[in-house]
């Protein structure tokens, strides 16, 4: 489990960071939030996703990938390049958001009169604006083929549901519902600073949440257990000896105390029941909760429920992918 620990993290750390982006861009080309909240967390986005390309460089190289026969090698040599330009195509995308003093919803209409008419959502035509789109699309692009490859690489360990496509499915379910509760939860919280912003860009990030949910439970229940591998798995444990001889040597002597149990407080079941309530339930229901209070302008309400959201999802992720590694 140990070893398989760094490898759970980064899966998280690309879900997250690829997904997050991914929302932030959306609501950028919708053109329905401020440009400072825009130029914040696509620095923030950059730095994490440096952080996850550095955890790549040093715990999922293909040397160690390889080292797992379970997993498919074709697949592990081009993991880092479609990250690396994911992290790459994101600094001219910032480049361009803080050239584009129009950007956003803060930078929407022109004086008449003396009078702002600022038409919230109205897109504007700029080559500034179309370069940032395209650098934009591009990083997305990046994104998403990094998240097919990992993908692949893991595809054999759960490959019985036809050929691994709803495996696969579930990676790009998983990020979406990652990044964008955790784009949401950003965003609910400006709206603690800029209240008279309208509630539709945090209601469809809130709502993309919600799918990406249903879709990991859709995809969860059809690609099958989630621990195939590891339930196949038999545990052994030394046999407890019931006298010690006389003639046993001192280096083979009993290092654990005798009433040390030999098994996991939960079993995997037990644990899979746990993943579907943090990762399904819990999600679902709050993120409804937050969706109405968002369309009741309870900002302030369905902000602490998305925080709650991004706990709980970032949970469940790390007990699903952990049960999902256990086999390795």
């Amino acid at each position: 489990m140990l070893q398989t620990l760094p490898l759970v993290l980064f899966i998280i750390m690309t879900e997250l960071s690829i997904g997050a982006f991914t929302v932030l861009f959306v609501l950028d080309w919708r053109n329905e939030v401020k440009r400072s909240f825009l130029i914040t967390y696509g620095l923030i986005y950059i730095v994490l996703t440096g952080l996850t390309y550095l955890f790549q460089q040093n715990f999922s190289t293909p040397g160690l990938l390889n080292s797992f026969p379970q997993l498919d090698k074709a697949w592990t040599g081009y993991e880092s390049l479609p990250l690396l330009l994911f992290l790459l195509l994101m600094l001219p995308y910032n480049l361009f958001l803080w050239l584009d003093k129009r950007a956003g919803v803060a930078g929407q209409g022109t004086k008449v009169d003396g009078q702002d008419t600022k038409v919230e959502g109205q897109k504007h035509s700029s080559p500034t604006r179309l370069l940032r789109l395209i650098s934009g699309g591009l990083t997305v692009l990046a994104g998403l083929t990094t998240l097919f490859v990992m993908a692949m690489i893991y595809r054999p360990i759960a490959s019985s549901n036809i050929g691994g496509v709803f495996t696969v499915a579930s990676f790009f379910a998983a990020a979406l519902a990652l990044g964008g509760v955790m784009t949401a939860m950003w965003l609910g919280h400006w709206y603690l600073v800029t209240p008279a912003l309208s509630e539709k860009p945090l209601l469809f990030a809130t709502t993309l949440v919600l799918l990406g949910v249903l879709a990991q439970v859709i995809f969860a229940f059809t690609a099958g257990p989630t621990i195939t591998s590891a339930s196949g798995t038999p545990v052994t444990t030394p046999a407890a000896t019931a006298t010690a001889t006389a003639t046993t040597s001192p280096s083979h002597t009993q290092t654990k105390p005798a009433g040390t149990p030999v098994v996991t407080p939960l079993s995997t079941d037990a644990i899979g029941w746990l993943r579907i309530l943090v990762s399904f339930v819990i999600p679902l229901v709050l993120g409804g909760i937050a969706w109405k209070l968002i369309r009741d302008r309870s900002f302030q309400s369905a902000t602490g429920m998305l925080y709650l959201v991004v706990v709980c999802a970032l949970a469940g992720e790390a007990i699903a992918r952990g049960l999902f590694l256990m086999g390795l």
